[in-house]
């Protein structure tokens, strides 16, 4: 057996055992070097194949493939610069606990340090941000390493004692290749019988498994028949049904309302106290009953509101995390933190009921919940088309639709939602905050949409510069369509980084444009029509229906679509100070008659142009 025929024999064994951790879906870049390995994948039944030209975009899809489907993915780069192109993703996968496998094709050892064509020390590429860099040895020099690989593969899926894995995440394996690299036809069927044949002879090798780390030994110092509250940030695990289930086990038996991030999973679950508004009803909390314990759930929001409210509360802080052992506390008020998860939590539970302190203080968060939304639906109803009323319309709208997966930008997508959308269903929000870049939102947003049901909807909401910044993903459309899979692109279109008008940074002396914001001349209707995205653009707020239901539309025909609103950032800026100034105002104000009865009470109707639709039965 000549040496292209035993690098593709390796490259089988490889994907197989990628496959026994869970593999289900290889995103495959173009490369010689990397041709095995290649080959090797179309010849692996059950693995589904995408294909990209751009090794970053094609990590990115792979990150949103694994947030979707909960499972390992694969990304399969050639050697050199290609895997530098890893990074972005590799250290977004690195904070988000996501476990990414990068496999790359390599040059033999002969020919590192020496000048030759298309070779660099790689291996060292990503070290900063990998659970493990595995440097596999050459084809048929020693029997193929099929333990290292697993070791390296359990480590992604961490956390877990062996080793100082602190955090499920990506794992590098590195593959260098001698030539000859490609097979003949005979070769490659030759190759294909003799493997099928060891199959057939072959025991099953398992997956070991690693134990968990033990959970803590002393319990957390909260006291459950005492007044407390839940922050919960944005979800990190791979169960969303079972810790929702867990939340409503904790509330149940505290009666501690839930401050829920727009990515938390909780927001819109009827059956929850949850206080969606807290960006806003923290600018002045003296109207909000103060706890002397707070439960945190996972990292913190971006609300620079809830941060100082966080910071300087005098009450105990405990902080859990979904199967992470790191700390997230840049605040540096965590008394005591476990990384065992809600379910562990949970487990320590004691019986008994809500106190009737704990239910006031409930109650008391809710009712200013409640005053803040019927408050923004009458400031916003009549509002012209600007980034806070969008997120409030794109929620409303989401209301009277069955459940769909929707991805917010980094920037101001994600702030904006988290201080004015209203959302009264639950539907699985997602954001991707490890590093909080605006790198490969379109390809994190496919690779969701792919990881979702045919029939199920999947929407991005980014702004004009992050959209931009991976036009590339725009060439996933053909792959989108094929699997069935679809997703609606709802673009803000502001004139450039519209964040920075939310900074004190514009003083004349010069050019806010120039240097910050950076307004792109791209047509962005036109670059998405040159891949086949049909689009439509929002000219006026009562269009807004009928274009989510059109784009929807267009999205399931065609894979992609795109909506295009025109904002402009500082008259959106100038809404929100508005808005911000508005409340403290209307907050500072008697409470009316009505407000005193309410109680926390949300089940009055609230007037707004999208009804919220009713739930399905058994719809979690």
């Amino acid at each position: 057996m000549d040496q292209a025929a035993i690098n593709l024999l390796w490259s089988l064994q490889l994907w197989q055992v990628l496959q026994g951790a869970g593999v289900a879906h290889g995103v495959i870049c173009p490369g010689s070097r990397s041709g095995p390995l290649a080959v090797a994948a179309t010849l692996t039944p059950g693995l589904t194949r995408h294909t990209s030209i751009d090794e970053r975009s094609a990590a990115f899809l792979a990150l949103g493939l694994v947030r979707g489907t909960g499972a390992p993915v694969a990304v399969l780069t050639t050697s050199g610069s290609a895997v530098a192109h890893l990074l972005p993703a590799c250290s977004e996968a690195d904070l988000g606990g996501l476990p990414l496998i990068l496999l790359t094709a390599d040059r033999p050892p002969h020919l590192k340090h020496c000048g030759a064509n298309q070779t660099a020390p790689q291996e060292e590429f990503l070290l900063a941000c990998v659970r493990r860099m595995v440097q596999l040895p050459l084809p048929g020099t020693t029997p193929f390493p099929g333990a290292l690989v697993q070791e390296a593969l359990a480590a992604a899926r961490g956390p877990h004692r062996h080793g100082g894995v602190q955090a499920p995440g990506p794992v590098h394996v590195n593959q260098a290749f001698v030539e000859p690299l490609h097979t003949s036809r005979t070769q490659l069927q030759a190759v294909q019988r003799q493997w099928l044949a060891q199959q057939a002879d072959a025991v099953p090798c398992p997956i070991p498994v690693i134990p968990p780390p033990l959970a803590a030994g002393s319990p957390p110092p909260l006291a459950w028949d005492q007044p407390g509250l839940i922050v919960a940030g944005p979800y990190r695990g791979h169960d969303l049904a079972a810790y929702r289930q867990h939340m409503r086990q904790l509330v149940g038996r505290t009666g501690w309302p839930v401050l829920a991030d727009p990515c938390s999973g909780l927001r819109g679950l009827a059956d929850l106290p949850v206080v969606s508004g807290y960006d806003l009803l923290l600018m002045d909390p003296r109207r909000l009953p103060t706890p002397n314990q707070i439960l945190r759930l996972g990292p913190c929001s971006p609300s620079r509101w809830l941060s100082a409210w966080l910071e300087k509360a005098a009450a105990l802080q405990v902080q859990v995390c979904e199967q992470d052992q790191r700390l997230w506390d840049p605040l540096g008020r965590i008394d005591w933190r476990s990384g065992h998860g809600l379910a562990a939590l949970v487990a320590q539970l004691s019986p008994g009921q809500p106190s009737e302190a704990a239910m006031a203080l409930q109650r008391g968060w809710q009712r200013q919940q409640h005053r803040l939304r019927q408050w923004l639906d009458h400031q916003l109803e009549a509002s012209p088309v600007t980034e806070p009323w969008l997120a409030w319309a794109i929620s409303r709208w989401l209301d009277q639709q069955p459940p769909t997966t929707v991805l917010l930008a980094n920037s101001s997508p994600i702030r904006d939602w988290e201080s004015f959308a209203q959302l009264c269903s639950p539907h699985h929000v997602t954001c991707f905050r490890g590093v909080s870049g605006i790198d490969g939102t379109l390809s994190l947003a496919a690779g969701l949409a792919m990881a979702s049901s045919a029939v199920q909807r999947t929407v991005l909401v980014s702004g004009d510069l992050a959209l931009l910044h991976d036009s590339n993903g725009w060439l996933w459309r053909r792959q989108l369509q094929a699997c069935g899979a679809n997703l609606l692109v709802v673009l803000i279109d502001n004139g450039g980084g519209g964040i920075f008008e939310q900074l004190t940074i514009r003083n004349g002396e010069f050019s806010m444009e120039e240097l910050f914001t950076m307004p792109q001349s791209v047509d962005q209707p036109a670059l998405a029509a040159a891949h086949g995205v049909p689009s439509q653009t929002l000219h006026h707020p009562h269009q807004l229906r009928e274009a989510l239901e059109h784009g929807s539309q267009q999205a399931r025909r065609h894979g992609m679509a795109l909506l295009h609103c025109p904002t402009h950032a500082r008259r959106d800026h100038q809404q929100r100070q508005r808005l911000r100034a508005g409340w403290l105002a209307h907050d500072a104000a008697p409470l009316e008659t009505g407000d005193s009865l309410h109680h926390g009470d949300e089940s009055a109707p609230i007037s707004h142009p999208f009804p919220t639709r009713a739930r399905p039965a058994g719809e979690q």
